[in-house]
């Protein structure tokens, strides 16, 4: 078995797709880069955004989501570069065809875990490559050497969400609970919640270490710093919109009113502040 944690330099591999993905009217080509986060545990991010956690060790390799479909050969190629081996384990976060897009490529060899709501959700819609393995509120695997705690966030991002917890490790994989990019996407039409994606940062931060490395959904791995930033900028827009929609405003005299303005050099993105007020005017009006 090839050994990632030989040495203290994180690995950095760096991967174009074979094909080119469209963006509106502009082409590029996406990048997978892999790096060692603490313990056992890697993170392997596309230039989208989009990551995949990875534990290697005696057990062999268990991996967090699984990108597009299109990105199984890419995916594959730098697997490789953290292993002989081949994912034992493959754990969705949520049901987005981002995370779940690679399943079937995977579940040839992997057993394939995620909350009951995932699997419900993506054989109502058709979607290949189902969980064989679900659970309730919580799970732990023992697998290379620690504890693997997943545990059931409600309404968050959608309904169906799963963070994962390496003990010995200290590392965390939220799923698109966090956000590191930008705003995030709610998917109320799925189950999601702001107040739920609130919690569960901070039941998160309730638990873990000070010194816990957290591994987004989307974006850059931080410590705890990074995570308590978003969740105390989700608190005070979700306050805003509460106090305005009391005042009988929509989400345009939200915007018109500018009452992202403060956070959106850092947090506006893929997600723009009319599109993220809205889902929270959707939150708030469904709770």
């Amino acid at each position: 078995m090839k050994n990632f944690t030989q040495g203290l330099i994180p690995l950095a591999f760096t991967l174009a797709l074979a094909g080119a993905l469209v963006f509106g009217d502009a082409e590029r080509r996406d990048e997978l880069t892999a790096e060692r986060v603490a313990g056992q545990v890697s993170c392997v991010t596309s230039s989208f955004g989009g990551t995949i956690g990875v534990s290697v060790g005696d057990d062999g390799v268990l991996m967090i989501d699984s990108l597009f479909e299109r990105h199984a050969g890419a995916v594959d190629a730098v697997l490789a570069t953290l292993s002989d081996d081949r994912p034992t384990f493959l754990i969705n976060t949520h049901t987005h065809g981002d995370h779940v897009g690679g399943n079937a490529h995977f579940q040839k060899e992997s057993t394939v875990v995620a909350h009951e709501n995932v699997r419900l959700r993506m054989k109502a819609e058709g979607v290949a490559g189902l969980p064989t393995m679900t659970y309730g509120e919580g799970l732990s695997l023992y697998f290379n050497g620690e504890e693997i705690r997943l545990f059931h966030v409600e309404n968050a991002h959608t309904d169906g969400d799963t963070i994962v917890w390496f003990r010995d490790s200290n590392v965390f994989h939220m799923g698109d609970c966090y956000f590191q990019l930008g705003y995030p996407f709610i998917d109320v039409a799925r189950g999601g919640n702001v107040k739920g994606v609130i919690a569960a940062a901070r039941h998160v931060l309730d638990v873990a270490p000070e010194d816990a490395r957290f591994i987004p959904g989307h974006g850059a791995v931080t410590g705890r710093k990074g995570l308590e930033e978003y969740v105390e900028m989700l608190e005070t827009l979700t306050e805003r919109v509460q106090e305005h929609l009391d005042q009988g405003d929509d989400v345009a005299a939200m915007v018109k009113l500018g009452i992202t303005e403060d956070f959106d050099g850092r947090w506006a993105g893929f997600v723009s502040p009319e599109r993220f007020v809205g889902s929270v005017v959707a939150s708030l009006k469904a709770r």
